[in-house]
């Protein structure tokens, strides 16, 4: 591997590339906060009630069973037609319920001042009280409650308001009356009305009547409607919506009672649209209006917001809004954590962490609303916090990434270049992507490592004894066998002599190292003959996989990349044991249980080489699989090595003869060394043959 400088200027570049991250980090967190404080000004009404809106899509409050409505659907001209109301009244009555209230203003006297009396006396009838208003003895208390209108009126430059109440004859015979004017703008209702500073609204004494055990003094506190459901259709009225309604005609017409009214709060209001364009404007929008989707929803009806109203109160299940100090601190946190956090993100993970986040917002504010009852503007956070702090950081992270990977300085390009004679391309995008220290120092990995050396290269130079010649075919050969070992993404730790140390796994990972090795290795010796002079010339190599230190080893001046370790000393002792054996690839047996079977290999023996104080199982790399049968002397070989193993070395001498035999005139080298080493009464125990040598 070349020699390379100190990280120094490494080191200061990455020091400026990372005080220029928490810049654009900080910059993020303070635009991103600023957005969201902005977004909580007025002009940003429409994205903070979307944190209102959009959870009614999955939630309910719930039905309001104690709720009754029933719609008044008679006409007379252009007003509601009172003569039935008596008639009404006392049918409710008969059916048992409890407390009666209109949504209807009775401001205007009828034509016949008889049906407000006949009206007035229904009402006292219903409330069980005499003309004066006394309870009547033996006649259920119940409560009947009226509409008030109010309008805003303009004297001499002083804006105030004026309540519209019902006429006196209808006021004196109730138990009181309320205003039913709702404060929201534009007919969007979110909000609940509990009335003016001077006076409550319909459905907050009706609430009060009823017992609901509510503050007077928190009255005008802010509450926000807790929608039991979405507006009910025509078609669906009766007990299966979320608030039980029916028409006053189907009330006038029964005889029997089903138990529909017993013991009901019943709102009474006119059927949307059926006079004039005034009661017409009486529906509104709601949440579920805000992203409905399939079938068109109907506007809800204002006795139907009413009804809601009311069911809040009486269970006291509205919702709560955050405090603006609430709201600051939210978007504060919020917007720090993702401004700085996504700028320190590469794009892909940035988007998917900001997706995360969004929904996670969204998840949160509807179980707020579900389990407490409160919201707060988690839409700012989700819809415009995340993703003007995901556009900065990819933004930013994508301009310094330009700035500093880019931009390569002059020394990154020569390092680069020296590189490049080292690795094959792909190795090297990859080691210029995940980054390389040229500090000095390693670190341990998993590598799989080859020895390779020219046999009878000494020969060859002592009879050619021309420098120019050898070394032009030192050229020609290791041009050939580094392409073997670049087409299987290896690295050249260095040239030694007419030997080439390589590996797989250093200094980039590489879980396939073992198996690409010994592809390297078979190229290699299927490419590598090399003929000077008439003679032939192999490569031996030796391979082995397993823990070594990878780094930069040298002095502050100069270093050099290299793996040192007892796995490396093994596989040079690997390649040097094919001299003795007359074979040409050798390996460990850290490099077979990687192979799955996809070359043939043979059990060569147990061999404690020079150095070492255990033994190694080598073998022996015959070729791939595929492309050959199994010979028959495999086996027989592998029987003798059983009995060498077994200490029965008179029964492994013929067997190691027989294969030596069965391979033809060229002969077994393996064998003939076993043969050799037994007969030399060298000592074998269990199998094991200890090296003197090299």
């Amino acid at each position: 591997m070349p020699a390379a400088k100190t990280g120094k200027d490494q080191g200061a570049l990455g020091r400026t590339e990372r005080t220029t991250r928490v810049v654009a980090a900080l910059i993020g967190a303070v635009l991103t906060v600023g957005i969201g404080n902005f977004a909580l000004l007025r002009i940003g009404d429409p994205l903070v009630s979307l944190s209102y809106d959009l959870p009614f899509i999955f939630h309910r409050a719930g039905n309001s069973n104690e709720l009754r409505i029933v719609y008044l659907n008679k006409a007379n001209e252009d007003v509601l037609d009172r003569r039935p109301q008596a008639q009404l009244l006392d049918k409710l009555a008969k059916a048992g319920a409890k407390t009666v209230i209109y949504d209807v203003i009775f401001d205007i006297p009828s034509a016949d001042p008889q049906v407000d009396d006949e009206f007035a006396d229904s009402i006292r009838r219903f409330r069980g009280v005499d003309a004066t208003g006394k309870p009547l003895p033996g006649v259920p208390q119940r409560h009947v409650l009226l509409a008030c209108g109010r309008k805003t009126i303009n004297t001499a430059g002083a804006v105030g308001e004026q309540l519209i109440p019902p006429i006196d004859a209808l006021l004196d015979a109730a138990d009181d009356f309320g205003i039913v004017a709702f404060d929201d703008e534009e007919y969007m209702i979110r909000k609940l009305s509990t009335g003016s500073k001077d006076e409550p609204s319909l459905i907050w004494k009706t609430a009060v009547v009823l017992d609901a055990g509510l503050d007077e003094k928190t009255r005008t506190s802010p509450r926000w409607v807790n929608y039991s459901g979405p507006p009910e259709k025509r078609k669906t009225r009766g007990t299966q919506s979320t608030i039980p309604s029916c028409g006053s005609d189907s009330v006038m017409l029964s005889t029997e009672d089903s138990g529909f009214f017993r013991d009901k709060v019943v709102i009474v209001g006119g059927e949307p649209g059926i006079v004039g364009e005034a009661l017409g404007k009486d529906l509104f929008s709601t949440p579920f209006h805000r992203l409905q989707f399939g079938e068109k929803l109907p506007l809800m009806s204002g006795v139907e917001v009413q009804a809601n109203g009311l069911a809040n109160l009486l269970r006291k299940n509205w919702l709560n809004r955050s405090s603006h100090a609430f709201d600051l601190i939210i978007t504060a946190l919020c917007g720090i954590i993702v401004g700085a956090g996504l700028s320190f993100l590469r794009p892909l993970r940035a988007i998917l962490i900001a997706l995360c986040l969004s929904l996670g917002g969204a998840i949160t504010g509807t179980a707020s609303m579900r389990y407490g009852n409160f919201w707060f503007p988690w839409s700012v956070v989700s819809f415009l916090q995340v993703p003007a702090a995901l556009v900065w950081g990819i933004a930013s992270s994508s301009y310094i990434e330009r700035f500093f990977r880019i931009k390569i300085s002059a020394e990154q390009e020569a390092i680069r270049a020296a590189f490049a004679k080292y690795l094959s391309p792909q190795m090297l995008e990859r080691l210029t992507s995940q980054g390389f220290t040229t500090n000095l120092g390693g670190e341990s990995v998993q590598a799989a490592m080859m020895f390779t050396d020219l046999e009878s290269f000494t020969d060859m130079c002592d009879r050619i004894r021309d420098p120019q010649r050898i070394v032009q075919t030192l050229n020609d050969y290791f041009e050939r066998t580094t392409a073997s070992i670049f087409d299987n993404d290896g690295v050249i730790i260095k040239y030694i002599g007419d030997a080439i140390f390589a590996a797989w796994g250093a200094p980039v990972a590489d879980p396939h190292s073992p198996i690409k090795a010994v592809h390297a290795a078979w190229k290699l010796f299927e490419s590598d003959k090399l003929v000077v002079d008439g003679v032939s010339l192999r490569t031996r190599i030796g391979l082995n996989y397993g823990d070594v230190v990878s780094g930069n080893i040298g002095s502050s001046r100069r270093v050099d990349y290299t793996l040192i370790g007892d796995a490396v000393n093994l596989t040079a002792r690997l390649e040097g044991l094919n001299k003795m054996l007359g074979t040409h690839i050798l390996m460990s047996e850290s490099i077979l249980t990687h192979l799955d079977q996809e070359y043939r290999t043979r059990r060569v023996g147990k061999f404690q080489v020079k150095g070492r104080k255990e033994h190694t199982v080598v073998y022996e790399l015959l070729g791939p699989a595929r492309e050959q049968k199994q010979p028959a002397w495999i086996d027989t070989y592998e029987r003798a090595i059983d009995s060498l193993n077994a200490n029965c070395l008179a029964s492994a001498l013929p067997l190691f003869a027989a294969v030596d035999q069965q391979r033809g005139p060229q002969g077994d080298g393996p064998s003939r060394f076993m043969i050799g080493w037994i007969k030399s009464g060298a000592l074998i125990i269990d199998g094991i043959i200890e090296l003197k040598e090299k």
